[in-house]
């Protein structure tokens, strides 16, 4: 059973689509009564790794591990 299902155009960037995704995105659990509760922590890959991203999920109380992008560059022999 999927937690969520939204269909986006092809030629979208997935990347706009994470903060959609969480809002609708509740766990389920084996309690009675009403059976959702927020995510607690975003684990994925570091090209979702932006500033609006990192800022955007503290605020839903969401503890985001995204690996930092590091940017290799040649050092200059000379």
């Amino acid at each position: 059973m999927p937690l969520s299902n939204p269909t986006t155009p092809a030629n979208g960037s997935e990347k706009d689509q994470v903060i959609p995704l969480l809002d609708s995105v509740k766990v389920k659990t084996n309690k009675c009564g009403r059976p959702r509760k927020p995510l607690k922590v975003l684990a994925a890959e570091k090209g979702y790794d932006s500033k609006e991203k990192s800022a955007a999920l503290p605020r839903r109380g969401i503890r985001p591990q995204l690996p930092k992008e590091v940017w290799k560059t040649k050092k200059n022999k000379g």
